[in-house]
Formats: C-alpha cells, structure tokens, sequence
C-alpha cells in the first residue's frame, strides 16, 4: 500500500457564472499545482465544500480531477453521514484511479458511541484496499479521531494515516506517538515545518492552493516557514475559503463563485485582499 507523502493541496471546487462546476477551471487550477512542485491534490475536501454538493455532482468532479490531474497523486474526499454512500464513493475513488481517499467521522452524529464510530470506519475499511486517511477535523465535525478510534482501526491493512487540521501541536505530538508508520499528513500551513521534524509524511494546506512552491520549499526547508506563515495569517484574515478563491480569480484560473450557504468577498475586500497579497509576495520574493 502506498500511503500518501509530500505537499497536497486541498482544493476548492471551482462553479462558474453560472453556479455549475466548471472542469476547465479544475483543469488549470491542477496544472498550476503541477508546475508548482506539488505532490498530490485532495479533492472534495472541506475546502471543496462536499456538503454543498449532491452525490451526482460529487461523481462528476472526481471523474473530472481523475482525468485532469495525472500528473499529481489525488486524493478524494468521501464525507457523509450515510455509510452506504460513503462506502460507494470508495469504490468510486478506486475505479477512478485515485491514490487514496480521506473519511471524517458522521459528523451529524455527535453523540454516537465510540463503537459506532469505530464499526463505521470498519465497514468502509472492509470496502477497499485503497488508504483510507481518518479526516480528524473537531472544530468543523464536532467529532474528534480519538485514541480509542486509532485503536480499533489501526491494524486494519487498508488504515492509511491521519490529516489532522486541528492546528494544536498537542494533537501533532498524539498522533505521531500512535500511528507508526502509517501517515501523518498535517492539515495547517502554520505546522508544516514541526510536523516535518517530527516525522510526519506531509502537508495537505490551504495555502498550496496559492502558492504551492512556498508550501513545497517549506517542507523542505524550515526558513520558508515564516513566509508561509505570513501568507495564511492574510488568506485568514479575510475569510480562508473566500481568499483562496478570491487570489484563484486572480490568477485568472476561474470564478470560483460560492453556493449558499457560504459566499465570497464582496468587491472592496477582494480589492484589498489582492493588493496585499501582491505586495507579500513581491515582498518575500
């Protein structure tokens, strides 16, 4: 089993004018991320807002990115409630060609048994020999990825790891305690050099979506670390999905509109969002 290393972007789903998904935007936006030095993309992520997609819709971006991003190792992102369903996304991942999927616990079930949420992720490990990262994302699903969970999945051949977007050090340090060789991909630019040092496998950033050589230099070499850091600090500040979008038009790689309920910039703070992540740049250049 091949388990997922390196810097990966986790993409937003690019809609056009017209609110659809737009393949030609994922088609530069991959090829942007290529060129940058990236290792893989993770594609229907939170990033790429899965929840505000239907299934059929779903389908159609992961055939799309599987055509379009050969040069990078994919990752699909298969978040539901419904087991069925998640099971059959699986099977679409691999039929499709991805490298490896990510899975976040039933996010509506806050207060399901621990043995629930370990026979869920089971029941889909039991569907595939794709690696199967656990997605441990508190603060957005209200469920971590515990030790208890770790415990009853970790000896399951298709477990592949962990991306923790928890941005605390403390669960860095606990997952890398537990997980052996499996693989610890850190979901915040801000962690990307301490994860490194601490045998971790990789990055899956916000921040690659932009600047995916910074990200990739990082990894490699900590004196990037504060440059990457001033670049999330911005992107934050104005709203993090909405500014990865915003700074995509930018660059002319599509619309990026949003789909109720999440909206964009409104037009002065794009203005400003540009101007100042113009001047980074130039700045740390």
């Amino acid at each position: 089993m091949s388990l997922p290393q390196g810097a990966y972007a986790p993409i937003p789903t690019p809609l056009g004018e017209n609110g659809l998904f737009d393949p030609g935007a994922l088609e530069r936006h991959l090829e942007f991320l290529s060129e940058g030095g990236l290792d893989g993309a993770l594609v229907m992520g939170t990033n790429g807002e899965f929840p505000s997609f239907d299934l059929n819709e779903r389908m159609a971006v992961a055939d799309a990115a599987a055509r379009l991003g050969k040069k990078l190792s994919l990752m699909l992102g298969i978040g539901s409630c419904a087991l069925p369903e998640v099971q059959h996304l699986v099977r679409t991942a691999h039929h499709l060609g991805f490298s490896s999927v990510l899975v976040p616990p039933p996010f509506y079930f806050r207060s399901a048994p621990t043995k629930g949420l370990i026979a869920f992720f089971a029941d889909l490990l039991e569907t595939t020999e794709l690696p199967v990262l656990l997605y441990h994302i508190p603060q957005v699903t209200g469920v971590p990825i515990s030790d208890e969970i770790l415990d009853g999945v970790l000896d399951h051949p298709s477990f592949g790891g962990v991306k923790d977007s928890s941005g605390d050090e403390q669960e860095l340090t606990r997952f890398r305690s537990r997980l052996g060789d499996r693989s610890y991909m850190v979901g915040h630019d801000r962690l990307v050099t301490r994860a490194r040092m601490a045998g971790g496998s990789g990055s899956i950033t916000a921040s690659a979506s932009v600047v995916p050589g910074l990200v990739v230099a990082t990894l490699r070499d900590a004196d990037h670390q504060p440059e990457l850091d001033r670049v999330r600090s911005l992107l934050e500040s104005h709203g993090l999905g909405p500014a990865v979008k915003a700074v995509l038009r930018h660059k002319g790689i599509g619309a990026y509109r949003s789909r109720p309920p999440l909206l964009g910039l409104d037009p002065e703070s794009e203005r400003q969002l540009i101007e100042e992540f113009d001047h980074l740049l130039s700045k740390d250049q």
